[in-house]
């Protein structure tokens, strides 16, 4: 069963984050929901405080807005289940925040990368200072950093996958892959471009390799992320391979050790 993580306006992270966390994640389906979504209240408080407590910069987006201010958790209070969220000294941010719909709340903690949203906020002070009240969300979005870093679409020229599409009469789709190993990869491509589910199990998946020769393999998707970035939505399916051949199997090393190399030319062989 699809369970849908909340629709986020588009946004992007702070800039002062690292490059690689530009990127919002929609949580489509997967094989282990609970891996990646919050849903209880006492799991949520435990990491809204951690996220105060180690002075975590967040970054806010007010509706539908595509630039951030930065904020930070200034106060907790699960017993009223709502938080305090500091406010930038900008009027025009402050009053955008106080009247705005939905909030968007992006940090990073411990090389997990959290997500969150609330329908509002009330402006309000804190300390003297004005600040932002909020309830307290009710889900929490984490992706490791191994589950978004390589995202980030590699240099040109791209390593493609031929995808048959079963809602499309078998007619190969071209995806991006994103991300290889002798496990899995993982491909993106635009939302209409492909009409896959988690746990499918897609057969004469065809990947070219360059230089080395093109495998046909099977695939189960295992996750589905809608992925923004300021050029747009993707698609984005992390598959396994199933009964992979060794052939294959060992032209996939091939190309991972190659393009290694091609990234570090100094690394020695041993």
């Amino acid at each position: 069963m699809t369970r849908p993580f909340p629709d986020f306006a588009e946004t992007a992270f702070h800039k002062e984050l690292p490059m690689t966390e530009n990127i919002r994640f929609d949580l489509l389906d997967a094989d282990d929901f609970a891996r990646y979504v919050l849903e209880g209240q006492t799991d949520i408080v435990f990491y809204l405080r951690a996220i105060k407590d180690r002075k975590a910069n967040v970054s806010v987006y007010a509706g539908r807005a595509r630039d951030s201010f930065p904020s930070a958790v200034l106060e907790i209070d699960d017993g009223r289940n709502t938080m305090l969220m500091d406010l930038p000294g900008d009027e025009a941010q402050m009053a955008q925040a106080g009247k705005a719909s939905p909030l968007v709340f992006l940090t990073s903690l411990e090389r997990v990368k959290v997500q969150f949203m609330v329908a509002g906020g009330t402006i309000t002070t804190h300390d003297g200072r004005p600040a932002l009240a909020c309830a307290l969300p009710t889900r929490m979005l984490r992706l490791q950093r191994r589950d978004y870093y390589r995202l980030i679409l590699p240099p040109h020229p791209p390593l493609r996958c031929l995808i048959p599409d079963p809602d499309k009469d078998g007619r190969m789709i071209e995806a991006d892959i994103v991300d290889i190993s002798g496990g899995g990869l993982a491909v993106v491509a635009p939302p209409d471009g492909l009409s896959l589910s988690v746990d499918s199990v897609i057969d004469q998946c065809q990947i070219t390799l360059p230089e080395l020769g093109t495998i046909t393999a099977t695939l189960q998707v295992r996750n589905m992320f809608r992925v923004t970035e300021r050029s747009g939505p993707q698609l984005r399916a992390g598959c396994q391979f199933v009964g992979l051949p060794g052939a294959a199997d060992a032209l996939i090393q091939r190309y991972i050790l190659r393009m290694e190399r091609e990234c570090n030319p100094r690394h020695d062989d041993y």
